[in-house]
């Protein structure tokens, strides 16, 4: 009985320090050609996130802003991790 506390011990102590720091966002536009943003422009701008960085992206609070040209601009935070994928 001992040893299964003293190794639920050593796994916490273990697991802590990962679990204490969670995950850090970071701001990403990307300005891409397309039609007005629109009623759906948020969800729009999340798909695009995702299409282009995977799920683990978890693209939080996008925004979409209609540009001249046909062009817009997502304006996403994402996990600081896949925005280094831009460098």
């Amino acid at each position: 009985m001992k040893s299964i506390a003293l190794c639920l011990v050593l796994l916490l102590a273990f697991l802590s320090p990962s679990l204490s720091q969670g995950t850090q966002f970071c701001p990403i536009e990307l300005t891409m050609d397309g039609s007005p943003c629109g009623e759906n422009g948020k969800h729009d701008c999340d798909e695009v996130m995702i299409a282009r960085y995977g799920a683990s992206a978890m693209p939080n609070t996008c925004s979409c802003t209609t540009l001249p040209d046909m062009q817009r601009t997502c304006n996403c935070l994402i996990v600081c991790q896949n925005s280094k994928l831009l460098d």
